[in-house]
């Protein structure tokens, strides 16, 4: 048991320890706060460094950066290969073909129509325009734009004959092609043939109407995954400008410009 002058200095000394933590927190409690804050905008920054890499390297058309979601997966990629010129890479098997798209098709909403209509730009030719002058249009135009004309596949004409109906609508296969930018696309990715040379089909509908169709390939947003084996500069800006020659030619030949 104290003694009730040792109790009273014990509560004393118990009071000015109080005090004196009192007073420590009081001063520390703000830079605790302004270090935390430090922190958290550390993390933010870091977080948008990360999106602006990860989701939006180069120009893709996107907002900069997205806003964090949770259950967002970043997926893994590979590291950065070289590139040896003319290398083909070793093929993927149909099984593997078949497995992957078909997980990716798991959570697509859309009926096979839907997803060949995105894949395809398409124009329809001014009302009054004939068969021949949206394809005089659309060479004219071409050549004008340096897209070399290579030639033309008339499928029509057979199928007409097999069936034995000459009610079968028109639709003739245009191929061009800008052969500086076909000789450096093979040189970094000979598997890119399966694509060239560009090809914009006229063909009739049931109803008369003239359409011109060609193949959507918009580097612009095929080329924003976070993979870092990208396509050069070079590249890339050449095939912008094929995408948009190709849309010139076939709003020409829509127009039926001469």
């Amino acid at each position: 048991m104290f003694k009730t002058g040792e109790r009273g200095k014990m509560t004393r000394a118990h009071g000015r320890l109080a005090m004196l933590l009192a007073l420590m927190a009081m001063l520390l409690l703000p830079l605790g706060a302004a270090q935390a804050q430090e922190d958290e905008d550390a993390k933010e920054k870091a977080r948008q460094e990360l999106n602006k890499k990860s989701y939006f390297w180069g120009k893709a058309p996107f907002p900069d950066p997205i806003p964090e979601q949770k259950g967002w997966v970043r997926m893994p990629t590979p590291p950065k290969k070289p590139n040896p010129d003319f290398k083909f890479m070793p093929p993927i098997s149909a099984e593997a073909k078949m497995k992957f798209m078909q997980s990716m098709m798991f959570y697509n909403p859309f009926s096979l129509r839907d997803m060949i209509n995105f894949m395809a730009a398409k124009k329809k030719a001014a009302e009054g325009l004939t068969f021949e002058e949206v394809v005089e249009s659309l060479r004219l135009k071409g050549n004008e734009l340096n897209m070399r004309f290579v030639g033309v596949s008339t499928p029509w004409k057979v199928i007409r004959e097999i069936r034995g109906d000459d009610t079968y609508p028109r639709v003739e296969i245009y191929s061009f092609c800008d052969l500086e930018t076909l000789a450096l696309v093979l040189e970094y990715m000979p598997e890119f043939i399966v694509f060239i040379p560009c090809r914009i089909a006229v063909m009739e509908d049931k109803e008369g109407n003239i359409w011109l169709v060609t193949l959507d390939w918009d580097v612009r947003w095929l080329n924003t995954s976070p993979n870092p084996n990208r396509i050069t500069k070079e590249i890339y800006d050449r095939a912008i400008k094929i995408r948009e020659n190709l849309e010139k030619m076939m709003e020409a030949a829509a127009n039926g410009d001469l």
